[in-house]
């Protein structure tokens, strides 16, 4: 071999995407099972007890390593979750077929995305079961996808948890926002635009209740938003749940949305524009303000 093809393939080693990375891991994900099964054998507390901790708590994965992080007294709630809700885990185990495609398919986005950004940093994502408050979360450049959340909804398909995936890997490649100080433009913009950048990657498009609501009440959302994107009151338009001050829940994300899409279908160079999407300065309310401007945005 001549020296050129041994440099060639060094150099080809070391690259961010090269060959078959893998990016996906839902090893939490099956071990959950191992550990569920073998817990509802046991009558004993004690056993039941070390078993969620030898099953899966001691073979967790980096990325449910991370969602483990600070908590106390998982091994109890996990265990007090499944003794709790049997027919809950028996349906969501019937899920698996539906995790298993969306791994694979997962995986080919994220290539889909390095050649629409190929600056695109490494990162990767995590099937996990969490404790049923966590859908979609970020630890530095891991992902979670806490599946006992976001497929309690019967309605998340195998596309939809593809595009989740892809939203919440857009937020890996993000620069982080100061969460003490960041107001509701920012929020609003940064989660709009992983839906709309995972809406590019994948062409699905977001089936949620802030996007059916916002494309027919547009401008008196607006209009509303207005009023509150300069103040910190984020609980009222970003992961709101159900909150009876607003007309739907998480409509933040669709109007972050909608002035990525502007800003988007305004430009000529496409890749430069999901590149400037990607890396808009959230630590800077005066950068995001100026994306705001740019897009040209005006709630029609």
């Amino acid at each position: 071999m001549s020296k050129v093809m041994k440099y060639l393939l060094l150099f080809l080693t070391f690259l961010p995407f090269a060959g078959n990375a893998q990016h996906v891991f839902q090893s939490d994900f099956q071990n959950f099972w191992i550990m569920r099964d073998s817990v509802m054998s046991i009558k004993e507390p004690d056993k039941q007890l070390d078993g969620v901790n030898r099953l899966y708590i001691d073979k967790a994965s980096d990325g449910l390593k991370a969602f483990m992080r600070n908590k106390e007294g998982l091994d109890h709630k996990w265990l007090d979750l499944i003794k709790e809700y049997p027919s809950f885990w028996d349906s969501l185990k019937m899920k698996t077929p539906l995790i298993q495609n969306s791994v694979k398919r997962l995986e080919e986005q994220i290539g889909h995305f390095q050649e629409l950004y190929p600056e695109l940093i490494p990162a990767q994502t995590y099937f996990i079961i969490g404790i049923r408050q966590q859908g979609g979360t970020v630890r530095a450049n891991l992902s979670l996808l806490g599946v006992e959340v976001v497929l309690a909804d019967p309605s998340t398909n195998d596309d939809q948890l593809v595009r989740m995936g892809v939203h919440e890997y857009v937020h890996t490649q993000q620069k982080r926002p100061d969460f003490q100080k960041i107001n509701v433009l920012t929020s609003s913009i940064r989660e709009g635009a992983c839906d709309f950048l995972s809406f590019i990657v994948t062409g699905i498009p977001v089936q949620a209740p802030y996007m059916a609501y916002g494309q027919t009440h547009e401008r008196a959302v607006w209009l509303l938003f207005q009023k509150e994107m300069n103040t910190n009151h984020n609980d009222n338009w970003v992961s709101t749940g159900r909150n009876p001050a607003l007309p739907a829940p998480d409509l933040g994300y669709f109007v972050g949305y909608r002035i990525c899409e502007t800003f988007y279908n305004k430009a000529n160079d496409k890749k430069a524009a999901i590149k400037e999407l990607v890396n808009l300065n959230y630590a800077d309310s005066n950068a995001v303000n100026d994306f705001l401007l740019r897009s040209g945005y005006d709630g029609k």
